[in-house]
C-alpha cells in the first residue's frame, strides 16, 4: 500500500479534501442552493465530450479536457440520482488530477483558508435580543428575499440533523417551526399544511404500521 506521505497518495489527497470541507463548514455552515443544472447544458456537455475524444485521438489529452467533460455532464443531468453519479465522477477526476500534480511536483501541505468568510446562519427572530439581554453583542442582519428560501432549506437540514443526532423529541419543535416558515413562502398557513397532511394520510396512510418496502 502506498505511503500516505508519498506524493500522489490517495490517502493524503482525500485527507486534504476532508480538511478543506471542514474549513468550509466552519466558515459558512450548512449551505443549500438550487442545483442550477438541466437540459440547457446538454449541448455544452456533448461539445466537451467531442473535444475530449478529439484531444485523445491527437495525443493531446489533458486533465482539463477530462474534468471539463465530467463537470458539464453533471450539469446536463435532470434527475438527482444521475446528477449524484456524475458529481462523484467529477470529484474523483479532480482527486486523480491532484494526485498526478503531486507526483510531478511533490506533495505540498494544503492550507485551509479559515476566516475567508463570516459564518452565518438563520436564527429565530428573538435570538439577537436574548443574546443582548445576556450581555453579548451579536451582529445580525436581515436576509434578502432572494436568499431567504435557501437559508430556510439549510436550516431544515440543520434542525433535522440535530434531531437525528440526539433523538430528543424537543428538537422536532424546531423542525416544525422551519417547516411552517417554508410553507409560508409558498403561501400556505399551518392550517393549509395540516389539511394537505390529512389528505395524504387519508389516501396513503401514515407510518405507524412500520411498513418497509423492498426496492428493486
Amino acid at each position: 500500500m502506498q505511503d500516505e506521505r508519498e506524493p500522489g497518495s490517495l490517502e493524503k489527497v482525500l485527507a486534504d479534501v476532508a480538511a478543506e470541507r471542514a474549513a468550509q463548514d466552519r466558515t459558512w455552515g450548512v449551505q443549500e442552493f438550487p442545483d442550477g443544472r438541466g437540459p440547457a447544458f446538454t449541448g455544452k456537455a456533448e461539445e466537451a465530450k467531442a473535444d475530449c475524444a478529439a484531444a485523445s485521438s491527437r495525443g493531446e489529452l489533458t486533465w482539463r479536457h477530462v474534468l471539463t467533460e465530467e463537470y458539464l455532464e453533471a450539469l446536463a443531468e435532470s434527475e438527482p440520482a444521475p446528477l449524484r453519479n456524475e458529481l462523484v465522477q467529477t470529484a474523483a477526476v479532480a482527486v486523480k488530477w491532484i494526485q498526478s500534480l503531486d507526483r510531478r511536483t511533490g506533495a505540498t501541505e494544503h492550507r485551509t483558508e479559515d476566516g475567508g468568510g463570516r459564518a452565518e446562519k438563520l436564527v429565530r427572530d428573538r435570538i439577537p435580543d436574548l443574546l443582548r439581554d445576556a450581555g453579548e453583542r451579536p451582529e445580525a442582519r436581515v436576509a434578502e428575499p432572494g436568499e431567504y428560501a435557501s437559508l430556510l432549506r439549510a436550516k431544515l437540514y440543520e434542525e433535522a440533523g440535530e434531531y437525528a443526532a440526539s433523538g430528543d423529541p424537543a428538537e422536532l419543535a424546531d423542525v416544525l417551526e422551519v417547516v411552517h416558515a417554508l410553507a409560508a413562502l409558498h403561501g400556505m398557513t399551518p392550517a393549509d399544511l395540516e389539511a394537505r397532511r390529512a389528505a395524504k394520510y387519508a389516501e396513503r396512510g401514515g407510518f405507524s404500521g412500520r411498513i418497509v418496502l423492498r426496492l428493486r
